[in-house]
């Protein structure tokens, strides 16, 4: 497994990927694909020792094949430092607080399944993972994208919609698709950053601007001069600025010499006894087995 930092090191090795002008990247949002791999795909929760595993790893493998990069990243997400400290409720709902005995044991396997998850990705697949311990995932992809990638055809595998804000700012660079729609993002006409402060978003506890909703929000933002007529408000502008600054995504260029990546050699015999300790039958089945190692071998 090869460390890579500083922003030197990385860009030496990834010029050396591939001699294309114009790369194709995949940037999969990793936390996402995980909590996304919690459920079935026939509905309900993945139950059993290693279910989550077994099912991001046929959800990696269909990712790849399907958009067939020439570069893949995995981001991972780091404590929200500068957000926290602006605003310490940041995502304070996201905590899971039960004396469910059933709860409970959920919660620890799925941590325990993303732990074998990262650790699996970083230590035996060709992807560049990369973390900084104090910045979030949806920052480090604005920072690749900004830093490496603005002369590639870029691709974000989310189902977030926070980054509608870099298709606003690199509508001819980048693509965003849903995973869960199994379709592509469209752009906005406005400033979704501004749109989403109005609106708030619930998932990171952002309350938005009180009573201000979706239709609203739009309207101001497309009709000449609205929002600069509301931000006059001394409550509006308050709490649209509070949360526009949670919701922008930062800038790391300041930050690039603490941000780790991580690249490995596809480890095809590792990968296999893992999937063997773990009795993924169905994927350790010869026929299948080859066509799975085939989709990561072109990245090695």
């Amino acid at each position: 497994m090869a460390h890579l930092r500083p922003r030197k090191k990385l860009r030496r090795s990834l010029l050396t990927l591939t001699n294309l002008d114009n790369r194709k990247v995949l940037i999969i949002d990793a936390h996402n694909m995980i909590h996304r791999c919690r459920f079935q795909w026939g509905g309900g929760n993945a139950i059993g020792e290693y279910q989550i595993v077994y099912n991001f790893f046929r959800t990696l493998r269909s990712t790849i094949e399907e958009f067939s990069p020439d570069l893949v990243y995995f981001p991972l997400d780091g404590k929200p430092a500068a957000r926290l400290a602006a605003y310490p409720a940041y995502k304070g709902n996201r905590k899971i607080e039960t004396d469910d005995p059933e709860e409970i044991a959920y919660w620890e396997s799925f941590h325990r399944q993303k732990r074998i998850i990262i650790d699996s990705v970083k230590n035996q697949y060709p992807i560049i993972t990369v973390y900084h311990p104090g910045h979030e995932c949806d920052d480090l992809i604005l920072f690749l994208i900004e830093a490496y990638h603005l002369d590639d055809e870029v691709t974000i595998v989310s189902s977030d919609t926070d980054f509608i804000q870099i298709l606003n700012d690199y509508p001819d660079k980048v693509n965003l698709y849903n995973p869960v729609s199994k379709l592509y993002r469209e752009n906005t006409e406005y400033d979704y950053v501004a749109w989403k402060a109005m609106v708030g978003d619930k998932a990171d506890n952002i309350p938005g601007v009180r009573g201000i909703g979706k239709k609203t929000a739009t309207k101001i933002l497309l009709t000449k001069g609205e929002l600069k007529n509301r931000l006059d408000n001394p409550l509006f502008k308050t709490s649209f600025e509070k949360s526009y600054s949670l919701i922008k995504l930062l800038d790391l260029s300041n930050d690039e010499d603490d941000i780790e990546f991580t690249k490995a050699k596809l480890d095809c015999e590792a990968i296999k006894n893992n999937f063997l300790d773990m009795k993924f039958s169905s994927i350790v089945e010869e026929s299948y087995l080859k066509k799975y190692f085939n989709t990561f071998n072109f990245l090695a």
